[in-house]
């Protein structure tokens, strides 16, 4: 076997999905690059660890559609996107569907489709359902097209390979008949009034290997969701009053705008952040009511003017404390703060409580790679597992503890991988409702 020294995790993560998601191993990948499998372990911890790395490498490719779209168009550009994306990584539908965790690295892809969708006219909550159905209708679609599509040996003519869909057509002509008639049926243009060649609706069709079991069930989704806003927006229904008026007739500056976000910033040498300065300039840039303050330079001698703090606190409806992880923990200035302002019978105690009831957000800098951390990794422990004084923290003061908006390997990630955080980051901060994170979670 040839020794090759000089491969990246990049490098690795690129023979994975060359291979295939659903279908690589670790020897597998070893083999394409040239390394035995123990040289894996400079740059992945685990098949875990490198199936983790091809999802986040996915997600960073998957092209969302133009903002500023209807809600209805979005949805239609959007699941064509994704489809292109599991088009392009085969075994990626197996694996979305089948692991329970898979989805998880494309959430940030997915809080840029809902503020779309949101902009574009739906409700927060039905933003996330339509994601939702839209997501699971391509993913089985897209399933079902690959299996159509693939060859297997045939059984009626040895040495020969037939497509899915031809045995599954044949298969149902000698049970039903090409009419369906055994089913009792009618034909295609019985059932919808139009002239169509195809007999009935579950008989296989060659459209099926692309796109055409997906779309209808998609408008589907799409007529779903006009219906019900048409519905609550002009007051019908039995709940639909408790929903609030529609987006088409509230500003979306409105809806931003009725959360008040106080992001912290916790840099002690911002000037020379690469991670940390972009996100606090995108945080800054938003403007309306996001107001960033950057905690170093205001108390470059440690004092802190306790009342200031929380004055600032108390007009917040969510809380963003960002930083940089510094010896598996926070920066001491950020640990002074807390000592300092969240006080006995204002934050904490059986009268204090300012807090209770705003989001807390942790939009935390970490400079080692995500495969440092987990049982496998050189730090045991999970990020998550690291940040619990901060949870536990949120719990005694009663504040909501949101999802932590994470950024692994800050010392090595390019440019390009900033700009795409901040702008996920922008895309959290605007978010009306962030996810929260379950106390064992």
């Amino acid at each position: 076997m040839q020794h090759n020294a000089a491969f990246t995790r990049d490098d690795v993560v690129t023979a994975a999905l060359e291979i295939g998601v659903d279908r690589f191993t670790m020897g597998k990948v070893a083999r394409r690059l040239g390394v035995s499998t123990a040289d894996l372990g400079r740059t992945v911890s685990s098949r875990d660890d490198l199936l983790v790395a091809c999802l986040e490498r996915v997600s960073a490719d998957v092209t969302l559609p133009s903002a500023g779209l209807r809600w209805p168009d979005y949805l239609r550009q959007l699941s064509d996107s994704l489809w292109d994306v599991l088009d392009a990584n085969p075994g990626l539908d197996h694996t979305l569907i089948d692991l329970a965790w898979a989805y998880v690295p494309f959430m940030s892809v997915a809080k840029r489709a809902h503020q779309a969708l949101v902009s574009g006219g739906l409700r927060s909550e039905d933003a996330y359902l339509a994601l939702n159905y839209t997501l699971s209708t391509v993913l089985t679609s897209h399933q079902q097209a690959a299996a159509m599509a693939e060859t297997i040996e045939s059984e009626h003519q040895p040495g020969r390979r037939e497509r899915g869909i031809d045995i599954a057509t044949r298969m149902w002509d000698e049970r039903f008949g090409d009419s369906g008639a055994a089913l009792g049926m009618r034909r295609s243009h019985q059932l919808h009034g139009g002239d169509d060649a195809d007999r009935v609706p579950f008989r296989p069709k060659e459209s099926w290997l692309d796109r055409g079991a997906m779309a209808p069930k998609l408008e589907v989704i799409i007529g779903g969701f006009s219906s019900l806003s048409n519905v609550l927006s002009s007051g019908a229904g039995g709940d639909g009053a408790s929903r609030g008026p529609s987006p088409a007739s509230q500003s979306n500056d409105t809806r931003e705008s009725s959360v008040n976000t106080l992001v912290l910033v916790f840099h002690p040498n911002i000037s020379e952040s690469r991670v940390n300065k972009a996100l606090g300039a995108t945080a800054e840039s938003l403007g309306g009511n996001i107001t960033v303050r950057y905690m170093y330079d205001i108390y470059p001698d440690f004092n802190i003017d306790v009342a200031t703090e929380q004055a600032a606190l108390l007009g917040a409806d969510r809380i963003v404390l960002q930083y940089p992880m510094y010896w598996l923990s926070c920066p001491p200035l950020l640990k002074k703060w807390l000592d300092d302002v969240l006080t006995f019978g204002w934050a904490y105690g059986s009268t204090g409580t300012a807090l209770h009831g705003k989001e807390l957000l942790l939009a935390v800098s970490v400079g080692g790679a995500g495969s440092a951390y987990g049982r496998e990794g050189a730090h045991i422990y999970t990020i998550h597992e690291f940040l619990r004084p901060m949870q536990g923290t949120s719990r005694v003061i009663g504040t909501k503890y949101a999802v932590p908006f994470l950024s692994v390997g800050a010392l090595e990630i390019t440019d390009e991988a900033i700009a795409r955080r901040a702008q996920d980051y922008a895309a959290v901060l605007q978010t009306a409702e962030l996810p929260m994170l379950d106390i064992f979670g």
